[in-house]
């Protein structure tokens, strides 16, 4: 028994690493272009619209991936649309370093870095919910969740060292051969990780879940045999048998997602996925420098602050793995949406004292307001940071949950675009705070998403939480 418990324990640190690196991956691509911009702007004869462009690629291309994610998901198992995204991101990087510094290529290497990561967002959660223990979900998203920031902060590592080594981009001492060096440098290291996720995933079964609904009903049953007992295999198959026997008769397409007992936890799911995107953590994390700035903080000091925001954000996570599967998804999001409210809503008031002229923008003030994003982030890494990879692949059927999740995911990343691009104009017309006072509404609503109707979901399986909204079971 002994043996077997530690063959199980080993497997589930391979899944949970390996579903860590596509986040790390996630976390790179989204965090590499702030330190390879410069380097691009001063080699690349690119128009400020077009260097918008190769930012923003990213964000498009996720919106695609969701779809891509979702389909090869769903005809080809999870496991083969894991496969795949990593595919996708190891082609992306080639296809931007041999661009030449021509925009065309550049932009489709961006777009595939966004195909990439609309796939990971997608793929990953998905496929580790169906495959970890009930008990164990919780820390797997927070791996997820952990790698990324730490991809986040390893981009900006680099950046660092890229700077120290190539010298930095506004330096006329450095020729412009280092300086196309140094960002095709920075793209080339961001491909090492994706061979470790491309190779790792050899070593993982598919999704059981996936599997059976395939039909494939003994192989379901060997997967689920890699960390689970033979008895809870048999249970989880039985659970699953007695599922599709109530649903014979229906289809498993997309306009599924709209029958009636599927309704509620698709909006539940969807409400949550879209005001994790809503409440402006994105949108925070790129112009947390402008922002402290405006606030009244110079230049190194905002960037001090930027780097307070992310290390914050990568060491509350860690809190956040420890207390998902003791504490619960329901409790988090609650604590962790009130906690948003009330950051964001301290540098409402800040920016709003400043624009009446109440305060003068100073180091007082960029501090203050510093710790308002501060409160934000770390409110947002113990609840939604995390919570948001389990919300969409627990709460929703398996009949419906890839393609459920393609359509929540694009509702989401064109959300995210939406802000993204109504942020600067919106700011500079009505102001900052208008801005973070909406952005708090959105997490009010969050809250109340939370606490009134969110059931709880730790230590459930996949089936239990299905028969929840179904009202129940056949047995």
């Amino acid at each position: 028994m002994g043996s077997t418990t530690t063959s199980f324990a080993r497997y589930n640190r391979l899944l949970f690493s390996v579903c860590g690196f596509a986040g790390l991956m996630y976390g790179i691509d989204i965090g590499l272009i702030a330190s390879a911009l410069p380097y691009i702007k001063a080699t690349c004869s690119f128009s400020t619209s077009e260097l918008s462009c190769v930012v923003a690629a990213v964000l498009l291309g996720t919106i695609f991936g969701k779809v891509i994610g979702a389909q090869l998901a769903e005809r080809g198992g999870r496991l083969f649309a894991l496969r795949a995204t990593a595919v996708v991101f190891a082609l992306a990087v080639p296809v931007i370093c041999l661009s030449g510094g021509a925009f065309v290529p550049m932009f489709i290497g961006r777009i595939l870095q966004g195909v990439g990561c609309g796939m990971m967002g997608l793929v990953t959660p998905l496929y580790m919910t169906e495959t970890a223990p009930a008990s164990e979900r919780g820390k797997g998203a927070g791996l997820i969740q952990l790698f990324l920031c730490a991809g986040l902060v390893l981009a900006s590592l680099v950046g660092v060292a890229v700077t120290a080594y190539f010298g930095p981009a506004d330096s006329e001492s450095v020729s412009l051969a280092s300086k196309a060096a140094a960002w095709k440098t920075i793209f080339w290291l961001s491909g090492l990780p994706t061979l470790v996720l491309f190779f790792g995933t050899f070593c993982l079964s598919e999704s059981a879940r996936w599997l059976f609904k395939r039909g494939r009903s003994e192989s379901a049953y060997l997967a689920l045999l890699r960390n689970n007992t033979p008895e809870d295999a048999r249970a989880t198959l039985s659970e699953l048998e007695r599922l599709s026997a109530s649903q014979v008769g229906e289809s498993g397409n997309l306009e599924t997602i709209w029958q009636r007992k599927y309704v509620i936890p698709v909006i539940l799911a969807g409400i949550i996925a879209v005001c994790t995107q809503f409440c402006g953590v994105n949108m925070i994390l790129n112009f947390s420098v402008v922002l402290m700035q405006k606030a009244g903080l110079s230049q190194s000091a905002a960037n001090f602050s930027d780097t307070i925001i992310k290390v914050v954000n990568l060491a509350v996570t860690l809190v956040a793995m420890v207390l998902v599967d003791r504490r619960g998804r329901r409790f988090l999001l609650s604590l962790g949406s009130g906690g948003m409210t009330v950051g964001l809503a301290l540098v409402g008031v800040v920016f709003l004292l400043i624009e009446k002229g109440a305060l003068t923008p100073a180091a007082s003030t960029g501090w203050l307001a510093t710790t308002g994003l501060v409160f934000f982030i770390a409110a947002f890494a113990i609840g939604p940071g995390i919570c948001v990879w389990l919300a969409e692949s627990e709460l929703l059927p398996l009949r419906i949950r890839a393609n459920a999740m393609m359509t929540i995911g694009f509702v989401q990343m064109g959300s995210s675009w939406l802000l993204a691009q109504l942020f600067l104009p919106w700011s500079e017309r009505f102001g900052e705070s208008s801005v973070f006072f909406a952005l708090s509404v959105v997490c009010i609503v969050f809250f109340a998403t939370a606490v009134v109707f969110l059931p709880e979901t730790k230590g459930k399986t996949l089936e239990e939480i299905e028969c929840h909204f179904a009202g129940g079971c056949r047995k």
